[in-house]
């Protein structure tokens, strides 16, 4: 690599190093980690195994021979809703909690502060119309869980802020155990120091939320996580809005927003058509729609999840030498596997090492490797739907009735986004070793 873009590759690491805000949202999501992986490997068993339409259900046939396989499904089903259902609301205690610690003894007020603040951001405004008998959930349940990662943060640190800057000291610091204990059960000391940070957050996230639901009548996350869909047509087109359409869905999901943009009903019509003359015709050569976002992207630049998440987790497991960030590629490669991949574990990577931001942002560009064998006619496009948790090294596979060029062309996929990864876990390491005074010439 040029020296010049090196130094400034460095410097930039650096910066992320230091800023304080990216230090609390690392050290909420650390604390965070051992849930997290809990509920992907939940996940993973319950769509994967316990669900109908699951991968290895479909292959093994579990739900035919293994005793008490809805009992199995029922427990797994509640054990990932009320893990990762509910994981914002724990990042958004942690993160007000942590802002805090340094400044002042008030961090357990911050944090349920910052949890109920979060709640008011996700009411569902709705339900004050509703008229029907049909029962209606108080709250968007589906921004409670990784869809509200973003607004979590944000939600975390305004409290911190406004707790650093409002909450009385403590001057009162006590003796022992003793002291601790009576100052924490002295209820007119607590509402003295924290009553009024509590009620300037509460009342600044009420009102905020209030003006935006009568905006756009529904709560004030719905301004972030209401997905787009977009519509591609014309092959001329189609490979430049994919490419920069995923592009910018990467950068956002490093931000905490999931979903933002909906690609899986984009050109059904054109799925539709292609499916249908696969049937007529018993093969997938000749469809009349091989190049398409759906034929593009879903089978191919997607394969381990967003930025092509196996792939980093294998040049991670590859070349890393960051414990922590080996420790994160090796709990996360087999989940990634079969696509069930959180964003905050992706997060969580990029946080440690934020230089990775910078490929899982181009990741797309190995649509141009699909793209061309579309178009050079080496491969019949996908058409037939596979099960979400399919390895994303066998969906083109399956998705084309099973093509050994559409195998072919996703490991080729897979290898070109490692090869993308690599030269920027190598810079990590050379930055590593550089800040520990024994810089190598590794890149």
């Amino acid at each position: 690599m040029n020296k010049r873009l090196i130094n400034f590759l460095f410097k930039i690491d650096n910066i992320t190093e230091h800023w304080k805000s990216l230090l609390i949202i690392r050290k909420a999501i650390t604390i965070l980690f051992p849930f997290i992986l809990v509920g992907v490997y939940v996940e993973l068993i319950s769509d994967a195994v316990f669900h109908k339409h699951g991968f290895l259900n479909n292959i093994y046939h579990i739900n035919q021979w293994l005793p008490g396989f809805k009992i199995f499904s029922r427990y797994f089903t509640i054990l990932d809703l009320s893990i990762n259902g509910v994981i914002s609301i724990a990042l958004t205690f942690l993160i007000a909690e942590i802002t805090i610690q340094r400044t002042s003894k008030n961090e357990l007020v911050a944090g349920v502060t910052a949890a109920f603040s979060f709640m008011i951001m996700n009411f569902n405004r709705g339900i004050l119309g509703h008229t029907s008998n049909h029962e209606t959930s108080w709250f968007l349940e589906g921004n409670l869980g990784y869809s509200g990662i973003f607004i979590a943060i944000i939600v975390g640190l305004v409290t911190g802020w406004i707790f650093n800057h409002f909450a009385v000291s403590n001057t009162d610091k006590g003796t022992g155990r003793e002291g601790l204990f009576e100052q924490r059960l002295s209820l007119a000391t607590q509402i003295h120091k924290t009553l009024k940070p509590a009620l300037i957050t509460l009342a600044f996230f009420g009102v905020f939320s209030c003006i935006v639901s009568f905006l756009i009548k529904l709560s004030a996350n719905g301004l972030l996580s209401n997905p787009l869909e977009f519509s591609f047509t014309g092959y001329s087109l189609v490979l430049g809005s994919a490419i920069l359409s995923l592009m910018l869905n990467n950068f956002i999901w490093l931000l905490g927003l999931i979903g933002y943009f909906d690609f899986n009903n984009i050109n059904s019509s054109n799925m539709v058509q292609n499916l249908e003359y696969a049937i007529q015709h018993g093969s997938s050569w000749g469809a009349p729609n091989p190049i398409s976002l759906h034929t593009l992207v879903d089978s191919f630049a997607n394969i381990g999840g967003p930025g092509m998440a196996l792939s980093l987790f294998i040049a991670i497991i590859w070349r890393s030498r960051d414990k922590d960030i080996q420790i994160i590629g090796k709990t996360s490669l087999l989940p990634s596997i079969f696509n069930v991949n959180q964003s905050p574990l992706v997060g969580i990577a990029l946080l440690y090492d934020p230089l990775l931001i910078i490929p899982f942002i181009c990741t797309p560009m190995v649509s141009i490797i699909t793209w061309s064998a579309l178009k050079l006619n080496f491969m019949p496009p996908s058409v037939y739907p596979v099960s979400e948790t399919t390895p994303g090294f066998l969906a083109g596979w399956l998705g084309t009735g099973g093509t050994w060029q559409a195998f072919l062309i996703s490991i080729i996929n897979l290898l070109a986004a490692v090869a993308l990864y690599l030269p920027f876990v190598l810079l990590h390491n050379y930055f590593e070793s550089m800040r520990k005074g024994g810089a190598t010439n590794e890149v």
